[in-house]
């Protein structure tokens, strides 16, 4: 079942398809974790299906080969890993954009259209970005581009205006609440907790609600406000967090911090220390599979984090 807020923008590409007004290209825009990927994937499953339905009908061979992730006339251009270090590219490259150019203008091969998707759109290298606009000023006839993007206005203005524009505007508080309380088994008071620790993402909180992360984040974020608080200090916070899934853990740490940002942003306080921990946590993730002491991490975090003032 579709989420309601998400149901304007799905009734939008339902008439434009219909009405045979659909673009060549589409930009679906809106904050992180509102539901554009979910859309996204939806729009091209009906696009490709052999059905020709909204929303797909799921079982014929088009739907099947889309599922395994081998439909050969979709593409997918999203964060690749770099050919010589191995490590994850950042951006989106002119090399990944050139390939889909050439594969846009082969012949279709099983679906009534070719489709491809970019995600993060806002992600591609300048020179990425105009080798995808010479495209999008002469598409090829059968292939429909869908871009995803959570900041639409770091893209150039003359790719925005060669796509069609469908927003997505998250639910506020109450109706996220709401709509987690009657989809899930989670009282409000768990739904608040998992809206928090997802950063404000229905979508998210959904997701640990259902899988009972949220008593994890419930023992690191008090812990951290105890911190916050000098009631407890760091060391004692590093040991009860021993026990937990350390690439977890510091999920739970930068979500907390990206609450914090938001907390003193509607306070009018300034945003750049808790905004800097939440990025040195997002950094100190990826040291989890190498062999760097991540205990010393984990104290240098909190440490910077008890000095933030409450």
């Amino acid at each position: 079942m579709t989420a309601p807020w998400l149901t304007a923008v799905e009734t939008e590409f339902r008439e434009r398809l219909a009405g045979g007004r659909l673009a060549h290209a589409l930009l679906l825009s809106g904050p992180a974790g509102c539901g554009k990927r979910d859309l996204a994937s939806g729009f091209i499953a009906s696009l490709l299906c052999l059905e020709t339905t909204y929303p797909a009908c799921g079982s014929c061979r088009s739907c099947s080969l889309l599922e395994s992730g081998a439909h050969p006339d979709h593409q997918l251009l999203t964060f690749e890993d770099h050919p010589k270090s191995g490590e994850p590219r950042k951006d989106i490259v002119i090399e990944q954009v050139r390939r889909l150019i050439a594969a846009s203008q082969l012949t279709r091969g099983l679906s009534p259209r070719k489709t491809a998707l970019l995600e993060p759109a806002e992600a591609m290298t300048h020179g990425a970005a105009n080798a995808l606009l010479k495209t999008l000023e002469e598409p090829p006839g059968e292939a429909v581009l869908v871009l995803v993007s959570h900041h639409p206005e770091r893209l150039p203005a003359t790719i925005r205006s060669r796509c069609q524009n469908l927003h997505v505007r998250p639910p506020d508080r109450t109706q996220a609440l709401a709509w987690l309380t009657g989809t899930t088994d989670g009282d409000v008071e768990s739904a608040a907790l998992a809206l928090d620790a997802a950063a404000g993402s229905p979508l998210r909180a959904r997701r640990l609600l259902e899988d009972g992360s949220t008593d994890q984040y419930r023992l690191v974020s008090e812990s951290l406000e105890r911190l916050l608080a000098a009631t407890e200090p760091p060391a004692d916070a590093a040991a009860a967090f021993a026990g937990l899934d350390p690439e977890s853990l510091w999920t739970w740490l930068s979500l907390r911090a990206a609450s914090e940002v938001r907390r003193r942003g509607a306070s009018g306080r300034d945003m750049r220390p808790a905004s800097e921990l939440q990025q040195l946590a997002d950094r100190y993730r990826r040291f989890v599979p190498t062999p760097v002491r991540k205990d010393l991490l984990l104290q240098d975090w909190l440490i910077q984090w008890s000095r933030l003032k409450a």
